[in-house]
């Protein structure tokens, strides 16, 4: 017997088909909608990501801090320094601190509030921090934090002591110093009790200089307008200025060179009283001691001689004071044995004054 094959109804194929088409626009839509939401996802996560502030922190790391650029981060914030010093000394110093050391930056807390601060260290040692805060005129992602300060750290603590001469100037990095940096004024020399009324001694003042961030230059101007030496005193922790005295003319050379060998001469019986009113005002003191000084036992002897004369320390106080110090050997020889030759040392600092025309000596000093 034969089998019969059946027709499946014609209704069944078509509702297969509607079945399929309906599905496959499910899955084709649920597809689209998870692209569409994976995109916007993605887009929404890039717009995070391109806005998160670990990038314009690195950002301002990699422009001002790798390498530093010191003179940049100068402009960029108040720094306080001396009037002694300026940007170029800041740059220098900090340049001694940091150079050519690891340097790292990493966020710290700030607290309460939207900004963000990070801190800048080099080999561990912290110098420098920034603050980054929320722009809120953001146009892009990449806008949406902004610099907002920046501050290095310093520690100005260099300081320098000077004495110097009243009749002189103080120079710091160039720049002269005023009255404000004065510490101690006037400091009297021997000399201050050796002029005459009226007349201005040797005198000097101290200066201190601190908050310095480097060791300064220093400078001296003397009265001549030359430069002075100036010599550190470990002991005091100062630097002091050397005196430079007057060149000493011809005639002051002759005067004062008579004026104190005559005085030696007198003391051996090789001058007279007379002879040294020549040279020493009568009414001062050396005179008048030397009225008392007994000399009429001083061995007799055949002969004397100067030698090795030097005149130093020559400094004028004014056009009718002067003072200066004259050294030499003075020579008796008491017969003409050379045995019986006798060395008497001199060193004396004498003060002379104008008398009608005339300079005396009015003030002798043994050194």
């Amino acid at each position: 017997m034969a089998r019969q094959k059946f027709k499946k109804p014609k209704s069944s194929k078509v509702g297969t088909i509607i079945f399929y088409s309906i599905f496959s626009l499910a899955v084709i839509g649920a597809g689209i909608a998870i692209w569409l939401g994976l995109d916007s996802l993605y887009k929404t996560l890039d717009v995070y990501e391109r806005s998160r502030e670990v990038y314009k922190a690195e950002e301002v790391f990699e422009e001002y801090f790798s390498p530093c650029r010191f003179d940049v981060l100068y402009d960029m914030q108040e720094i306080e320094l001396s009037e002694f010093e300026n940007k170029n000394d800041f740059v220098k110093y900090m340049e001694n601190q940091y150079k050519d050391k690891e340097i790292i930056y990493r966020e710290v807390s700030m607290g309460l509030g939207d900004d963000k601060k990070y801190t800048v260290a080099a080999d561990k040692v912290k110098f420098a921090d920034f603050i980054l805060t929320k722009n809120p005129d953001a146009q892009t992602p990449e806008e949406t934090w902004m610099l907002d300060s920046v501050s290095t750290f310093y520690q100005k603590n260099e300081s320098v002591s000077v004495r110097l001469y009243t009749t002189s100037k103080l120079y710091v990095n160039g720049i002269e110093t005023n009255d404000s940096y004065i510490t101690t004024d006037n400091i009297t020399t021997e000399s201050c009790k050796r002029v005459p009324d009226g007349v201005s001694g040797i005198m000097l003042r101290e200066y201190k200089i601190d908050g310095l961030l480097l060791a300064p230059k220093l400078k001296v101007v003397n009265r001549f307008g030359e430069e002075s030496t100036l010599v550190y005193d470990e002991k005091e922790k100062i630097y002091v200025e050397q005196i430079v005295y007057d060149d000493i003319p011809d005639e002051i050379k002759t005067r004062v060179i008579n004026a104190t060998q005559t005085y030696a001469k007198y003391v051996t019986l090789d001058a007279s009283i007379y002879n040294v009113s020549q040279f020493f005002d009568t009414t001062a003191k050396p005179y008048q001691n030397l009225l008392i000084t007994e000399t009429r036992w001083y061995t007799p002897h055949v002969s004397y001689e100067f030698s090795d004369v030097e005149l130093s320390e020559y400094y004028v106080y004014d056009e009718n004071t002067f003072s200066i110090r004259y050294k030499s050997n003075h020579y008796v020889l008491r017969t003409w044995n050379a045995a019986d030759r006798f060395n008497f040392p001199i060193d004396f600092t004498l003060y002379l004054k104008n008398i009608n025309g005339q300079f005396y000596v009015y003030e002798l000093i043994s050194n």
